[in-house]
């Protein structure tokens, strides 16, 4: 079928697809974007009617509704349903399929009910097969109408909701952004110049370039304030010009787990914009930070179908795989003294600054943060550090700067 489609694409041809969400999902990402319409014949709303209707489970359609942002489809979709008396003829059976439809809703473009009809009961006698709906009588075409007009309805309504509370969402977040914004257009503008030589916006030209500064955001966030929390919408991507972001979440037991610490020239949120997905983790600024918000229209027209910009954020995303990695590997280790000397020898390759004296590590993370960046507990990590500064492997001053003085020592912990 892909390659079909392909050719059939290349010609200038139109392409629809009807289907009910079944097949091998490893080719939907392949022929989804090579969709101009898409109709879905969803066959019923609950789990009971669906397995009496067509034999199988609903799990698999759920699942395709779930992933359909993922598959790359950026045509219209028809939702197309058969009515049977019984089984799915009433407006409470329109309510929940309005409800199924909910993850796609932004796709859909028409809505349609058509009446059960007893026209291929002779076929199945014909053939020798049993009919599954033997019995059923054929759904009264009036009813079934009034019931697509009452499901176009509250589709209507429950857009109108969704816009309402976009709209609401996007005041609040630049009502946000205006207390932060930085207002000095001497400032500004040398953050602007800065913002310019960045790699991900390496390929806009003069002219777009004019549209992206004229829009992003330039914030001044202090320390302990929020970029973002948990659940929040995704509707900007956020560079970091200067200072530290951590991101983090907070476990079951409610303890905080860090997963990573962005620093100058770092981005968060390149794949939220793209997928359309709320942040699953916080963003806090633990140093203060100028932070460049830039939202989402600009990031799809400039950042998303750059070259340049895709290479850098897979470069970006490889490094987070192997910090993601190393702290998996940290996590999983049973012995503080590993996790510690673990942690110490992946901060000396991020932030280590050669000296006399040894591998200086400024740190923006206190004791506490530390822990949860290894897995120990405050008091944990403070005790293995003095440990190691008694051993002669590093030396503390204050709570913010470490000094490795013995590398070699670190590696024979971990190695």
């Amino acid at each position: 079928m892909y390659e079909t489609i392909k050719l059939l694409k290349e010609d200038g041809f139109n392409i629809a697809i009807d289907t009910s969400g079944y097949g091998p999902r490893e080719y939907f990402p392949k022929i989804f974007p090579m969709v101009d319409t898409l109709i879905l014949d969803v066959k019923a709303f609950d789990k009971e009617s669906f397995k009496n209707l067509t034999k199988a489970t609903m799990i698999t359609f759920e699942k395709f509704l779930k992933n359909f942002q993922t598959y790359g489809f950026k045509g219209q979709i028809w939702i197309r349903h058969v009515m049977v008396p019984g089984f799915t003829d009433s407006k409470e059976d329109m309510e929940r399929l309005i409800q199924i439809i909910n993850p796609i809703k932004n796709f859909v473009e028409r809505i349609e009910i058509l009446p059960y009809h007893t026209s291929g009961v002779g076929k199945y006698e014909e053939m020798g097969l049993s009919y599954r709906l033997e019995g059923i009588e054929e759904m009264d075409k009036e009813k079934a109408k009034s019931l697509e007009i009452y499901a176009n309805k509250i589709f209507a309504q429950s857009l109108r909701k969704k816009q309402e509370q976009e709209e609401y969402r996007k005041k609040e977040k630049l009502k946000e952004f205006s207390d932060r914004e930085i207002k000095l257009e001497e400032e500004k503008n040398s953050l602007l110049e800065r913002l310019k030589n960045l790699p991900l916006l390496q390929d806009i030209d003069e002219k777009g370039m004019e549209e992206v500064l004229d829009k992003v955001k330039l914030l001044k966030i202090k320390t302990d304030d929020f970029v973002f929390k948990s659940r929040d919408h995704a509707d900007y991507m956020y560079i970091i010009l200067t200072g530290k972001v951590k991101i983090y979440n907070n476990t079951i037991d409610g303890k905080e787990q860090i997963f990573y610490v962005y620093r100058q020239g770092d981005y968060i949120g390149g794949l939220n914009l793209m997928d359309s997905k709320s942040y699953l983790y916080t963003g806090k600024v633990i140093a203060d930070s100028e932070i460049v918000a830039v939202p989402r229209d600009i990031y799809m027209k400039y950042i998303d179908s750059s070259p340049t910009a895709l290479r850098q954020m897979l470069k970006k995303s490889f490094e987070r795989i192997r910090w993601a990695e190393d702290l998996i590997e940290r996590l999983a280790t049973s012995n503080a003294t590993m996790k510690t000397a673990g942690l110490l020898l992946k901060l000396s390759g991020e932030i280590g600054i050669k000296t006399k004296e040894g591998i200086k590590l400024e740190l923006a993370l206190n004791r506490e943060e530390l822990g949860s960046y290894s897995g120990l507990t405050r008091e944990s990590i403070t005790r293995k550090l003095g440990e190691f500064k008694d051993l002669g492997y590093i030396d503390l001053v204050g709570n913010k700067i470490i000094i490795i003085k013995d590398m070699a020592s670190l590696e024979n912990i971990v190695f």
